[in-house]
């Protein structure tokens, strides 16, 4: 027999269709908190283009999740994929949507919050509103990057089946019996960005797992196992990253700043712990730049 098994992801901030200036939160009017959700909630009804979920996100983090569906399929589950967006709360991968703007990471001129108390009270508000949000049970795998946790775990470990629950990522909010923090040294091993790490020791995690055994004492010994003898130091503390994820990481920019300076990209792409090239990153910055 077939387990279901929920995967809990969050949104991306790259589209592959444009996303109109009614759609991003910056633009929205200045008001209490509850009246600047109303007001969003009322924007996305009134949409016009749709795409389904699985659909309208992109980037290497997106093609992960797709990864995960996949792999948890193929290791005998019945997944339910599930997205939880700044923008519209819970839903379902095939839900049709327009393309948004809204995130919890911060420092971005869509955030819906400056800190994360604004940012957990828009999302409760956001959820409270809802009608459509899907329900959440077990068993279940979240992945979940600190920002999203911090905003939204708690509040989702109230309103959620939590008996069967292992979170990639997360917080502190999430007890460590049920998490497993990000680990940077598994990169080299696992491969990608530091944006779909989560997702690929979840990935990971599915193929170490034997007979439906993703929350036993035997699967954690496998990962364990795994672990030590995978994890690589990095060098130099950056991450030569591939000419998709540069671009990826330019189009993340360029979502929230369309004028940033190609100087300022790089510098925030190293800062992020990232290598590249000066004469490579001028290149791909281009508008004409080719994908590898």
């Amino acid at each position: 027999m077939t387990t279901k098994l929920t995967l809990l992801v969050t949104c991306t901030n790259r589209k592959t269709t444009a996303t109109s200036s009614e759609l991003q939160v910056r633009n929205l009017p200045d008001a209490p908190l509850e009246e600047r959700v109303r007001h969003w909630n009322q924007r996305l009804a009134s949409a016009g283009t749709r795409r389904p979920l699985r659909e309208l996100y992109k980037g290497e983090a997106w093609a992960q999740v797709r990864q995960l569906e996949k792999t948890a399929r193929a290791s005998g589950y019945e997944p339910t994929v599930v997205v939880a967006s700044a923008g519209l709360g819970l839903r379902g991968i095939d839900y049709p949507s327009p393309a948004y703007a809204a995130t919890f990471n911060r420092p971005h001129k869509d955030a819906v919050g400056d800190t994360n108390s604004a940012a957990s009270s828009w999302w409760k508000h956001l959820h409270d509103q809802d009608s459509e949000r899907p329900a959440l049970k077990g068993p279940m795998l979240w992945v979940l990057s600190q920002s999203y946790s911090a905003a939204i775990s708690q509040h989702l470990l109230a309103y959620a089946d939590t008996a069967e629950l292992l979170v990639f990522g997360g917080s502190d909010h999430i007890a460590p019996a049920q998490r497993m923090p990000s680990d940077r040294s598994l990169r080299s091993s696992l491969g990608g960005t530091a944006n779909g790490l989560n997702l690929r020791m979840a990935i990971r995690w599915l193929e170490l797992a034997e007979d439906g055994g993703l929350f036993t004492a035997a699967t954690r010994e496998r990962w364990n196992a795994w672990a030590a003898v995978s994890r690589r130091t990095e060098v130099h503390g950056r991450m030569t990253l591939s000419d998709s994820a540069v671009l990826d990481f330019i189009g993340s920019l360029r979502s929230s700043d369309p004028g940033i300076p190609k100087t300022r990209a790089l510098r925030l792409l190293r800062d992020a712990g990232y290598a590249c090239e000066q004469r490579r990153f001028n290149t791909l910055f281009e508008p004409t730049g080719a994908r590898s």
